[in-house]
């Protein structure tokens, strides 16, 4: 599985976002007007400058069990089929192993030994 987070570019979001309409009034009226209008003005800052510790350890315990799968020759393939979530267990050329259903995913997500 793989996302192409490539294409996202917070800063140039900033450079084309269009002038709210109370900058543009703003530009126009007096300088308690002015404040005012910068006041009311919001903004939302969706991209935080790093990820919360506790989502970083998830990541990497995350990692570190994609590491594991691999060293044993194992990966999990991802797919949509009919609208629903296919997970495929497979080896390192491709051949699928094993079909999980997504309870199981859920419940081994939730803590469930693996057998």
């Amino acid at each position: 599985m793989s996302f192409d987070l490539s294409a996202i570019d917070p800063l140039r979001a900033g450079r084309i976002a269009p002038e709210p309409p109370a900058a543009r009034k703003a530009a126009d009226a007096g300088f308690a007007d002015t404040l005012k209008a910068q006041a009311d003005a919001v903004r939302v800052d969706a991209i935080p400058a790093a990820p919360p510790k506790a989502v970083m350890e998830e990541v990497l315990a995350a990692q570190r069990a994609i590491e594991e799968m691999h060293s044993r020759g194992r990966t999990l393939h991802f797919e949509m089929d009919a609208g629903r979530v296919k997970i495929l267990l497979q080896d390192l050329d491709g051949n699928t192993l094993r079909r999980i259903p997504a309870s199981e995913a859920l419940e081994i997500s939730s803590g469930k030994k693996v057998e």
